[in-house]
């Protein structure tokens, strides 16, 4: 083992290639934001299969071995390479989840530039006819939901249990909303308003406490082109920073412009 941990709050999983199984009753697993871990692996010349670590908190590590180390949220990150024994203290600081990743090749320190930015805007499929409508998040956030306060109408009560995936929308019959998680059941029979778009999904991943945030209902159109142009822009910063990364540029930072 190449690292050890010394202290840890909050909730520290480790991600692996998500786990066939939902017929079976398994939720699907992997991370919260799909985009951002495939960056911190980008950084550490790592495959598209290899585990990652996500920290939604704070996690105290020791190197066991010189090594390099890879810590990125939505909206950026670094690469810091450690001797021996050296401790290292990650922390989501106010993001709510976080990518972390380690190899024992020695590679240049430098600042990683994230993809997302923080909005207050979430962007969904309706199920029937959309609307907009705003929430407010509370303390109860975590990989198998994330509860909201929500002034919206109820429209219906509980219903029989029926398929949910995550990102589904559900309203409860005292009107609290649930998005659904990774690790979330695959089954549910709240009413369901809609599903917040993939493209989306790394915004879940930035929520912080009681912040009001907008859902804005899109069609499949926008749905597809948005992700789309997410996948695009995630391939050429991964085959930029492959490129810097094998070639040992010492620079600090990257960008790309263009």
């Amino acid at each position: 083992m190449s690292l050890k941990v010394i202290k840890k709050y909050g909730n520290i999983a480790k991600i692996t290639t998500p786990a066939k199984l939902r017929k079976y009753g398994v939720p699907p697993g992997g991370p919260i934001d799909p985009f951002t871990p495939e960056l911190v692996r980008a950084a550490l010349l790592h495959g598209p299969t290899s585990s990652l670590v996500e920290v939604m908190g704070t996690i105290v590590f020791e190197a066991r071995r010189p090594m390099s180390v890879a810590w990125m949220t939505p909206q950026g990150g670094f690469v810091k390479y450690l001797k021996k024994f050296e401790r290292i203290r990650i922390t989501s600081g106010g993001e709510f989840a976080g990518y972390m990743g380690f190899t024992p090749k020695i590679l240049p320190d430098r600042n990683l530039e994230g993809m997302f930015a923080p909005i207050n805007q979430l962007r969904y499929l309706p199920i029937d006819s959309g609307e907009n409508f705003n929430i407010k998040s509370t303390l109860n956030l975590s990989r198998v939901g994330f509860r909201f306060e929500s002034a919206r109408k109820v429209k219906a009560i509980q219903g029989p249990s029926e398929p949910a995936c995550p990102g589904l929308i559900q309203q409860t019959p005292s009107g609290q909303i649930i998005v659904l998680g990774p690790d979330g059941p695959v089954t549910g029979g709240y009413h369901k308003i809609g599903t917040i778009i993939r493209a989306d999904w790394p915004y879940l991943a930035s929520l912080t406490y009681f912040e009001t945030y907008e859902l804005i209902p899109v069609n499949m159109v926008i749905a597809k082109q948005a992700y789309n142009n997410t996948m695009m822009e995630l391939a050429k910063r991964c085959k930029l920073l492959r490129i810097i990364q094998e070639n040992g540029n010492s620079t600090s930072a990257y960008r790309l412009l263009g």
